[in-house]
Formats: structure tokens, sequence, C-alpha cells
């Protein structure tokens, strides 16, 4: 039996990046080209009618932009949307990680067209991307992460292991798919006078870190920095890999980056980072996995646990994305399963702080 085409559709009001982009979709047997919008209001409406598999969306468009079509969407017809975008204009940068925290997947560059050096890379990357999303089963804008405590009354789903320890010195925190709103909530509920460093691992397109560091910073009590090899970390920062590069924690007071070597890991790996903090904290670690896809994490996060460390999953209902949380759940890696503001507070219970 023939697979089924992934039908996309396209949103993009530049007439050349279309010709671009159409080209590229309609000439990959896996993909069924639905339509065309040239703005974000046809895009909400080619959306309810023909129900695409994913969509490619700018973030510049008349009547209705990327950020609005993209919160229409997934409150009426959920969709994987993949945010197509220039990454040299600064306010484009910062409208495109508003777009993510609308309930957008995933974030990257517009690929080159036909004569560019570099056209048949971004063309493979963008199909590959548009496959890759077209997979991922999204919930809708999510059940909103500000909950009630009634509402978040969530059990632990492993008993705490005796050995865990009650002096800790490192919270790790690994993102992909709705991974920007899960870790802005997450962030703005730790307090500025938070004790330990934070290391962050977020899966995006190397060329929005900048602009994700900045947005999340608007959140977040404390500094949010893209990290640097080398870089000595201290309590009450949060320390975010940079695009394209492995961050890990090379001892107890210094950080370290790394180009991909294994392309089986994700890059940013979370995996990476958290082997690390097994290797150097061990028990004194609070590691956090949060929205995303693909099972990057969950492998390391039950290492740590075994090693006594404190351990945290995303939970399904505020999760654009359940992979990488349910892998770690399924292999019983994680103490416990809330959402984002939930583990903040339970955070500062565990190590003794007011937030």
């Amino acid at each position: 039996m023939e697979k089924p085409k992934i039908k996309v559709l396209i949103a993009e009001d530049s007439i050349v990046i279309q010709k671009v982009l159409r080209n590229m979709v309609e000439n990959d047997d896996r993909f069924e080209l639905i339509g065309i919008a040239f703005d974000g209001r046809q895009a909400v409406e080619l959306a309810l009618k023909h129900k695409p598999d994913v969509i490619s969306m700018d973030v510049n468009m008349p009547i209705v932009d990327g950020v609005e079509a993209t919160r229409q969407i997934m409150d009426v017809q959920p969709t994987p949307i993949v945010i197509v975008s220039s990454y040299y204009n600064s306010s484009e940068i910062d409208m495109a990680i508003k777009v993510l925290d609308a309930g957008a997947v995933n974030i990257m560059e517009k690929p080159n067209g036909p004569g560019h050096p570099k056209y048949e890379y971004s063309r493979k990357n963008y199909l590959n991307i548009l496959k890759l999303m077209a997979e991922i089963k999204v919930v809708g804008r999510r059940q909103k992460i500000k909950v009630t405590e009634k509402e978040t009354s969530y059990k632990p789903i492993l008993t705490v292991p005796k050995k865990v320890s009650t002096d800790y010195e490192i919270l790790v925190v690994g993102a992909s798919a709705g991974g920007p709103e899960s870790a802005r909530h997450l962030f703005e509920k730790l307090p500025a006078n938070f004790p330990l460093p934070v290391v962050f691992v977020q899966h995006i397109d190397p060329h929005f870190a900048d602009g994700f560091a900045v947005w999340l910073n608007t959140y977040s009590n404390m500094p949010v920095v893209i990290a640097y090899d080398n870089q000595e970390f201290l309590p009450g920062k949060i320390y975010m890999s940079p695009g394209g590069k492995h961050i890990f924690l090379r001892s107890k007071t210094t950080l370290g980056l790394l180009s991909e070597t294994n392309s089986n890991l994700s890059v940013p790996s979370v995996n990476k980072l958290f082997e690390s903090a097994e290797n150097i904290f061990g028990k004194k670690t609070i590691a956090v996995i949060l929205s995303g896809m693909g099972c990057d994490g969950a492998e390391q996060m039950k290492k740590l646990k075994n090693a006594g460390a404190y351990t945290y999953a995303q939970d399904e209902k505020t999760c654009l994305v359940y992979g990488m949380p349910k892998e770690a759940v399924t292999e019983g890696a994680v103490i416990k399963v809330l959402p984002p503001t939930d583990i903040s507070t339970d955070i500062c219970q565990l190590i003794k702080i007011n937030n």
C-alpha cells in the first residue's frame, strides 16, 4: 500500500520565495502542496479548509502576521507549524521567536534559491524539517501552563530513591519542540536569588539562538546568557547553549562547548549535557526535561536518577509535544511529572528557598 503524501500548506507573501518553496515541495514525491497563502488570514482559512499535515509559515505578512495566524490555527485546527524566516532583521527575529511562543514547533531560516552555493543543502534541510514536523502530534495551543493548584495535583510517578541528595549544586534543563514557552514559564517562576547555576539546552536553529536568549531574558528573573567555551559559570545565571554546538560541564566551575562529532545526536544535545552533569555533579544534580520531540535526554536522565539526582518531566497536559518527556517517563527516569510552573515551585521547596 502506497504511503500517503504529506500535505503541505505554504504561507508566504513574497512571490519569489513562494516560487522557491513551491518548487521544492512539488518536486519531492513525499509531499503534496495543498495551498499557498499570501497572508496570515488566508493561511487560517486554508488550514481549516484543507487540514494540512504541516504548515510552512512566514512571519511578516499583510493583514494578519505569522504570530496571530499561528495562534488562530493552534486554537481551531492544531497543526505542526514551521516558521520559515529571514534571520538578518532583528525585528523579524523577535517576531519569529514570538511565533514559537504562539505554538509553532520549529523555526528555520528561509532556504536559498536555485543558483546559490547552498541551495541543495538548504532544500534538503527544509524538506526534511517539514517531514519530521509533520510526524508530530500537536495538542492544540496547550492547556494554559499557569493553572490552578487544584489542577496541578500530580503525584510522583515513581518513589523517590533513598539515596537522593538533599544538597544540590546544579540545575540542568533540556527542551525541544514546544520548549520555548515551557522554558519561559519555568524560568519566570525561579527567583532572582536562585542559588544554583542553570545550564539550558534548547533545540533551535543556530541563527535564532541569540534572539531566543534575548526574548527569554524579558521573562526570566535571572540573566540568560549564551555560553562560550571555558566560561566560568556562577549561581543565579542561566547559561544557554549557542546554536550548532553542544554544551557540557568541564568541571564544577567551567562550561565547555563542542562541535558536532556524532550525527546521531541532536545539536545541541540534552544527553551530552546530562551526561556531563552525571560525571561532574552526580547526585547533586537537578534535571528537567520539557516539551520536545524525540528521545534526547531520556537515557542520560535515567543514569542521573540512578546516581541519586532529582529528576522532573513536564506533564502531557501542558506540553505542545509530549515526546521527550514521555520517553523519559517510559525509561523510568523521572521522579516527578509537573507543569513547568509547578516544577519551579517544587525545586525551590527542594532546595529550601522561598520564591
